[in-house]
Protein backbone atom coordinates (compact mmCIF):
# COMPACT_ATOMS: atom_id res chain seq x y z
CA UNK A 1 0.00 0.00 0.00
CA UNK A 2 1.40 3.07 -1.09
CA UNK A 3 0.06 7.20 -0.65
CA UNK A 4 0.25 9.92 -2.88
CA UNK A 5 -0.45 13.31 -2.37
CA UNK A 6 -3.40 15.16 -3.56
CA UNK A 7 -4.16 18.56 -3.34
CA UNK A 8 -5.28 20.29 0.20
CA UNK A 9 -3.06 18.56 2.11
CA UNK A 10 -4.91 15.16 1.90
CA UNK A 11 -3.45 11.49 0.33
CA UNK A 12 -5.24 8.73 -1.19
CA UNK A 13 -3.96 5.15 -0.54
CA UNK A 14 -3.44 2.75 -3.56
CA UNK A 15 -2.01 -0.93 -4.25
CA UNK A 16 1.67 -1.09 -4.60
CA UNK A 17 1.06 -2.25 -8.02
CA UNK A 18 -0.73 0.64 -9.25
CA UNK A 19 1.38 3.67 -7.56
CA UNK A 20 3.51 3.78 -10.74
CA UNK A 21 1.00 4.72 -13.14
CA UNK A 22 -1.02 6.96 -11.18
CA UNK A 23 1.77 8.94 -9.60
CA UNK A 24 2.44 10.33 -13.14
CA UNK A 25 -0.25 12.74 -12.58
CA UNK A 26 -0.70 15.40 -10.73
CA UNK A 27 -4.26 14.40 -8.42
CA UNK A 28 -6.81 16.72 -6.92
CA UNK A 29 -8.97 16.38 -3.90
CA UNK A 30 -12.53 17.35 -4.97
CA UNK A 31 -15.62 19.12 -3.26
CA UNK A 32 -17.26 16.00 -3.22
CA UNK A 33 -13.82 13.99 -1.38
CA UNK A 34 -12.60 12.23 -4.08
CA UNK A 35 -9.08 11.74 -5.82
CA UNK A 36 -9.59 13.13 -9.30
CA UNK A 37 -7.45 14.54 -12.40
CA UNK A 38 -8.23 16.70 -15.32
CA UNK A 39 -7.66 15.70 -19.28
CA UNK A 40 -8.05 17.68 -22.24
CA UNK A 41 -10.19 16.87 -24.71
CA UNK A 42 -8.28 16.60 -27.96
CA UNK A 43 -9.09 19.95 -30.50
CA UNK A 44 -11.06 21.74 -27.68
CA UNK A 45 -10.90 23.97 -24.77
CA UNK A 46 -12.84 21.78 -22.61
CA UNK A 47 -11.30 18.39 -20.30
CA UNK A 48 -12.64 15.47 -18.52
CA UNK A 49 -12.84 14.85 -14.98
CA UNK A 50 -11.31 11.70 -14.45
CA UNK A 51 -11.84 9.76 -11.24
CA UNK A 52 -8.41 7.53 -9.88
CA UNK A 53 -10.98 4.57 -8.57
CA UNK A 54 -12.53 4.49 -11.48
CA UNK A 55 -9.21 4.18 -13.62
CA UNK A 56 -7.98 1.90 -10.88
CA UNK A 57 -11.11 -0.03 -11.03
CA UNK A 58 -11.43 0.33 -14.82
CA UNK A 59 -15.33 0.71 -14.08
CA UNK A 60 -17.52 0.11 -17.53
CA UNK A 61 -18.96 3.34 -18.38
CA UNK A 62 -22.74 2.44 -17.69
CA UNK A 63 -21.43 1.22 -14.12
CA UNK A 64 -20.14 2.76 -10.69
CA UNK A 65 -17.40 2.13 -8.41
CA UNK A 66 -18.37 1.41 -5.02
CA UNK A 67 -16.00 2.55 -1.96
CA UNK A 68 -16.57 -0.48 0.03
CA UNK A 69 -15.60 0.67 3.52
CA UNK A 70 -17.17 4.29 2.33
CA UNK A 71 -13.70 5.84 2.61
CA UNK A 72 -13.48 7.76 -0.89
CA UNK A 73 -9.62 8.05 -0.18
CA UNK A 74 -9.27 4.29 -0.13
CA UNK A 75 -8.86 3.15 -3.56
CA UNK A 76 -7.18 -0.11 -3.00
CA UNK A 77 -8.35 -2.63 -5.07
CA UNK A 78 -9.80 -4.50 -2.24
CA UNK A 79 -11.71 -2.06 -1.52
CA UNK A 80 -13.64 -0.92 -5.32
CA UNK A 81 -16.88 -2.36 -6.52
CA UNK A 82 -18.51 -2.08 -9.85
CA UNK A 83 -22.03 -1.99 -9.09
CA UNK A 84 -25.35 -0.83 -10.86
CA UNK A 85 -27.03 2.50 -9.01
CA UNK A 86 -29.32 0.90 -6.66
CA UNK A 87 -26.46 -1.50 -5.38
CA UNK A 88 -24.39 1.86 -5.05
CA UNK A 89 -26.69 3.47 -3.00
CA UNK A 90 -27.24 0.54 -0.68
CA UNK A 91 -23.85 0.74 0.77
CA UNK A 92 -24.44 4.81 1.35
CA UNK A 93 -24.28 5.78 4.94
CA UNK A 94 -27.25 7.51 6.93
CA UNK A 95 -27.57 11.06 5.70
CA UNK A 96 -26.17 13.99 7.86
CA UNK A 97 -29.45 15.12 8.89
CA UNK A 98 -30.66 12.05 10.42
CA UNK A 99 -31.45 12.05 13.88
CA UNK A 100 -32.61 8.44 14.94
CA UNK A 101 -28.80 7.31 14.37
CA UNK A 102 -30.00 4.34 11.65
CA UNK A 103 -30.29 4.68 8.14
CA UNK A 104 -34.17 4.42 7.31
CA UNK A 105 -35.33 5.45 10.49
CA UNK A 106 -36.67 8.87 11.54
CA UNK A 107 -38.45 10.95 13.69
CA UNK A 108 -42.27 12.53 13.27
CA UNK A 109 -42.69 15.52 14.94
CA UNK A 110 -46.56 15.75 13.97
CA UNK A 111 -46.91 12.55 15.14
CA UNK A 112 -44.24 11.87 18.21
CA UNK A 113 -43.43 8.92 16.76
CA UNK A 114 -40.56 7.42 15.14
CA UNK A 115 -41.44 6.19 11.07
CA UNK A 116 -39.70 3.18 9.24
CA UNK A 117 -38.81 3.64 6.03
CA UNK A 118 -37.20 1.86 2.97
CA UNK A 119 -36.41 3.06 -0.27
CA UNK A 120 -36.03 0.88 -3.05
CA UNK A 121 -35.66 2.25 -7.00
CA UNK A 122 -36.18 5.94 -6.11
CA UNK A 123 -39.62 5.32 -4.31
CA UNK A 124 -40.20 4.98 -0.64
CA UNK A 125 -42.01 2.50 1.15
CA UNK A 126 -43.57 3.31 4.45
CA UNK A 127 -42.89 0.51 7.40
CA UNK A 128 -45.00 1.78 9.98
CA UNK A 129 -45.06 4.27 12.51
CA UNK A 130 -43.37 3.21 16.27
CA UNK A 131 -43.40 4.24 19.80
CA UNK A 132 -40.41 2.84 20.46
CA UNK A 133 -37.04 3.79 18.11
CA UNK A 134 -36.25 0.00 18.61
CA UNK A 135 -39.37 -1.48 17.37
CA UNK A 136 -38.56 1.34 14.21
CA UNK A 137 -35.21 0.09 13.69
CA UNK A 138 -36.53 -3.71 14.25
CA UNK A 139 -39.03 -3.02 11.43
CA UNK A 140 -36.39 -1.36 8.98
CA UNK A 141 -34.00 -4.22 9.40
CA UNK A 142 -37.27 -6.64 8.59
CA UNK A 143 -37.75 -4.55 5.64
CA UNK A 144 -34.31 -4.80 4.43
CA UNK A 145 -34.75 -8.63 4.76
CA UNK A 146 -37.74 -8.73 2.74
CA UNK A 147 -36.60 -6.99 -0.19
CA UNK A 148 -32.58 -7.77 -0.66
CA UNK A 149 -33.53 -11.61 -0.82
Amino acid sequence: MKKIKLTKNKFTIVDDEDFELLNQFKWFYNNLGYAVRSKKRKNSRKSDTIYMHRVINKTPFDFFTDHINQNKLDNRKTNLLAVSGIENGRNRGKPKHNTSGFKGVAWDKSRNKWIAYLRVNYKHIYLGRFLDIDDAIKARKQGEGRIWI
